[in-house]
């Protein structure tokens, strides 16, 4: 498997990751004060920050995109990952960003999701890229996701088709060689849910 730039597809993903491996120079990463959303209005809808806590609850987003917030259907800024996810979905999404937060990777990965009754299942491409203050700390993460592809079929026959438990595709790189890191690819067995951001 190569690096991960050579894995990122999505040209806004590509863009984020671009600025991050620029901003943080000679450092491991760069702090949250380096990065000024308003610099990134394209970007912007489907950007989120979030709040890493060293104790529970561990995640909170600070800011959520319009365009995530409309897919889920509420809004996301302010809220724990507690509050808004549950079960294999909940334990999936603290998994990607407690690899970012308390492992310094960056995570690169694919989600498939159905997010209510309606049946309406997505297809998510999501990057989490850390970032510290201190320099030593991951206090927050930065993240965009984007929607690959979606489809409308009743929720029974999402409930029983065998490709809604297809496997995850995870890809990360420690956050230090990010520039130079073969990606490792991980595995999880798929899960039925309202969608992350």
């Amino acid at each position: 498997m190569g690096g991960l730039m050579d894995m990122i597809a999505d040209p806004e993903h590509r863009a984020l990751f671009d600025w991050w491996l620029s901003a943080r120079g000679a450092r491991e990463m760069p702090s949250r004060s380096d990065f000024d959303p308003l610099d990134h209005p394209g970007l912007l809808p489907r950007l989120f920050i979030v709040d890493v806590n060293p104790l529970p609850p561990h995640f909170r987003y600070r800011l959520c995109g319009t365009e995530i917030d409309e897919q889920q259907g509420y809004p996301m800024t302010g809220r724990t990952f507690e509050d808004l996810f549950e079960g294999e979905l909940y334990r999936f999404t603290q998994e990607r960003f407690a690899d970012v937060a308390f492992h310094r990777r960056i995570s690169y990965h694919t989600t498939y999701f159905t997010n209510d009754n309606t049946a309406k299942r997505s297809r998510f491409t999501r990057l989490l890229l850390p970032m510290s203050e201190d320099g030593d700390r991951i206090d927050t993460v930065l993240g965009s996701r984007t929607r690959v592809s979606d489809f409308r079929r009743n929720f029974d026959e999402l409930d029983h088709d065998a490709k809604i438990r297809r496997r995850y595709e995870i890809a990360v790189v420690p956050a230090a060689e990010a520039d130079r890191a073969k990606a490792t690819a991980l595995e999880r067995p798929g899960c039925r849910g309202r969608t992350p951001a």
